[in-house]
């Protein structure tokens, strides 16, 4: 078994509401999305899923969300944008775009900053 990993970022904007500290004002981050996969085989050059194409289809992911206000921007209008809630999102989302591919989604992490982060595996 093999692990991926690539990164990407974005900037947006977010309040936790019920939260009943400062982090339920509107603030903002520079999110860091990490995104590891799996692989069991390689291909006939010996790679298990391209880097390349796999920051592009994160990236789609993530320019869906950069500079937003996170909490006017489906489904987190709803659900409160919490690292937490956004790795789990991305997890949904990138294993939607990799469905037809030999790589597996096995976990996102999402960092508010670097001393913060939430990761998602299912």
């Amino acid at each position: 078994m093999w692990e991926l990993e690539v990164s990407s970022s974005f900037s947006a904007a977010h309040r936790l509401c019920g939260y009943g500290q400062p982090c339920e004002n509107v603030h903002g981050h520079n999110w860091k999305v990490v995104a590891v996969v799996r692989c069991e085989q390689l291909d006939a050059i010996g790679i298990g899923y391209d880097f390349k194409a796999l920051r592009t289809r994160l990236r789609e992911i993530l320019a869906t969300l950069d500079h937003h206000d996170l909490n006017a921007t489906p489904p987190f209008d709803a659900v409160n944008p919490s690292a937490e809630n956004l790795a789990r999102w991305v997890f949904e989302r990138l294993a939607e775009k990799l469905a037809d591919s030999p790589a597996r989604v096995a976990r996102i992490l999402v960092r508010e900053n670097d001393d913060s982060g939430a990761t998602y595996s299912p």
